[in-house]
């Protein structure tokens, strides 16, 4: 059995999760039920240089930082060359990881049928319509554009509409990898990979978004969450409603990890 985490390389100092992929490089005492031979590999995607902590214990690549995580996901699994039975893990950085048996609780998931897993329940959407129009694009290309405007071509096929949408947030997605490449891949297309800009008060924003640095949204919020959405919507798609779940019911939260929002763990 082959397990692959994608870490999506950014604070790079969250001691919880750095110290314990280390030690799960070489797993001592996981509980992976009645699997002999398991093969872990740690990749980190990062978006920026990684410190020595991240370049000397790991394998990592530092990428153009754009398409925020789904972005680092994709150009994770480009470089890689991954199985199409391995079970990834595809995490943010700033997870606080309480207990690494969701590893094993993640796989007994997929295991029965569920295509992801996330962490904590995350409401989805009764209607997501993926067809809606943004007034400022991430370029100025893509004003008054539509959200499937920002598809890869050969996955447009696969918007069809208004749907019903379980959700799963893009800080810890586990599926296999077959998973991955029958939708298609993460979402944007390469064309959208866009840096954020950032304001006089250190605060990142995308185009057109600068006025939300200050709220509870933030500048980064409108395609931050735009490209998890539309990668999700393919999971529905493709295998239905009932083939995501999480590991708790509670937001952001398990008795296996917390996700902190940016880095704040509020």
């Amino acid at each position: 059995m082959k397990i692959q985490f994608v870490i999506c390389g950014w604070h790079m100092d969250q001691d919880s999760l750095i110290d314990g992929l280390k030690l799960l490089q070489r797993p001592i005492g996981m509980n992976l039920g009645s699997y002999d031979r398991v093969e872990i590999d740690v990749f980190w995607s990062c978006h920026r240089t990684p410190p020595d902590r991240i370049k000397d214990n790991f394998n990592c690549k530092e990428f153009y930082n754009g398409a925020e995580e789904c972005g680092a996901y994709q150009q994770a699994v480009d470089y890689l060359d991954l199985d199409d039975d391995t079970y990834c893990f595809f995490m943010h950085d700033d997870l606080v990881i309480r207990s690494w048996e969701f590893v094993g609780a993640c796989i007994n998931l997929l295991n029965q049928d569920f295509k992801l897993v996330g962490n904590g329940f995350n409401p989805g959407f009764e209607s997501y319509d993926p067809f809606y129009v943004t007034e400022y694009g991430i370029k100025p290309e893509f004003d008054g554009k539509m959200g499937i405007d920002y598809v890869k071509d050969e996955n447009k096929h696969l918007f069809e509409g208004k749907m019903k949408v379980e959700m799963a947030r893009a800080s810890f997605w586990s599926l296999q990898y077959e998973t991955v490449k029958a939708i298609g891949g993460f979402e944007p297309r390469e064309e959208c990979y866009v840096s954020p800009m950032v304001d006089e008060g250190g605060n990142a924003y995308y185009r057109g978004s600068e006025h939300l640095t200050n709220t509870r949204y933030g500048g980064l919020s409108v395609f931050g969450n735009l490209f998890p959405n539309l990668t999700v919507y393919k999971v529905n798609k493709v295998f239905g409603l009932n083939s995501i779940t999480w590991l708790d019911k509670q937001y952001r939260n398990s008795m296996y990890i917390h996700e902190c929002a940016r880095g704040e763990e509020g």
